[in-house]
């Protein structure tokens, strides 16, 4: 595989909406453990429609169980042309081991990289440019999209809150991701929104192209449904169900204030963690009786 996809930090930038991006990188395997290794840090960048703008001169080294934060914004102005402005990119942070710097393909076994992407989280920060706002997530970015560990590529999502109001809006970052370059697929995850009881008010989709990312925001959703009053008179509280069955993205929800600029942001936990057992044949029936239960007749896609 391409070295510099052994471990990576793969985030969204949200500079139309007001914010910076800056990622506090671990390398989590630390002195003496299997795998540790000396990461020569450098940073590619795709634009809305997931087309490679190019990479970064390594900028930093991390030796085992080192942290470093880095700002995004200001690698982004290096690697742009002319200095010109690089806005609302996917990013991805490459930690490639300083030994296979240069390298077009090496041997990696399945065991290292999982122990480097179970190692630690990378913290995502978002700060608003004014200085009032700032908050982040953490997670780990696993090998997405990637045929040589999985069989299968699906999306589950049945956990993310969902608040609007005239001030707050729910909006669900989606990013479409994968280990190697050469991948082309396009992922639409079909979601529905249910209110407070449990009645469902709109199911839609939305198409994300492979190395891009797409913001989709409830209120608009609601609204272009005809369904945002509806919302409002059962409390303005809910919550969203997704289903993609043609490749796996890595969702994040983000609960805003447009007065404040306030922004929460959290991952969204996969189906391991809330049931006992996850994966294979249980897998393919979970997604299956999802996908009938709420995705059964067929959905225009929503605006991209």
């Amino acid at each position: 595989m391409d070295p510099r996809f052994i471990r990576t930090c793969t985030f969204a930038t949200l500079h139309t909406p007001g914010y910076g991006t800056r990622v506090t990188l671990c390398n989590g395997v630390v002195p003496g453990r299997q795998y540790a290794m000396d990461a020569v840090v450098s940073m590619s960048a795709f634009d809305s429609d997931g087309n490679y703008l190019g990479e970064s001169p390594p900028f930093l080294e991390l030796g085992p169980g080192e942290l470093a934060r880095v700002d995004v914004d200001a690698v982004l102005h290096d690697l742009s042309a002319n200095g010109s402005e690089l806005r609302d990119v996917m990013g991805v942070l490459h930690l490639t081991p300083r030994e296979h710097v240069g390298k077009t393909s090496v041997e990696v076994s399945k065991a290292e990289l999982m122990a480097h992407t179970f190692a630690t989280d990378d913290f995502v920060e978002y700060f608003s440019y004014d200085g009032n706002v700032v908050t982040g997530v953490a997670y780990q970015t696993g090998h997405m999209n990637d045929s040589r560990l999985a069989s299968t590529r699906t999306t589950t999502i049945q956990a993310p809150k969902v608040i609007v109001s005239e001030r707050v809006d729910t909006v669900l970052l989606l990013m479409n991701l994968c280990p190697d370059l050469a991948y082309d697929s396009e992922v639409t995850l079909r979601f529905a929104i249910m209110d407070s009881t449990g009645a469902e008010l709109v199911s839609s989709s939305v198409t994300v192209p492979p190395f891009a990312f797409r913001l989709l925001s409830a209120r608009d959703v609601l609204a272009r449904a005809g369904r945002r009053d509806d919302f409002a008179a059962s409390g303005g509280l809910g919550t969203l169900f997704g289903h993609a069955s043609d490749g796996s993205l890595v969702p994040l929800s983000m609960t805003r204030n447009d007065t404040t600029g306030a922004i929460a942001v959290d991952h969204t936990l996969p189906p391991v963690y809330y049931v006992s057992k996850w994966g294979g044949e249980l897998r393919k029936q979970g997604n299956a009786r999802l996908a009938q239960r709420l995705f059964a007749k067929d959905h225009a896609k929503a605006a991209p």
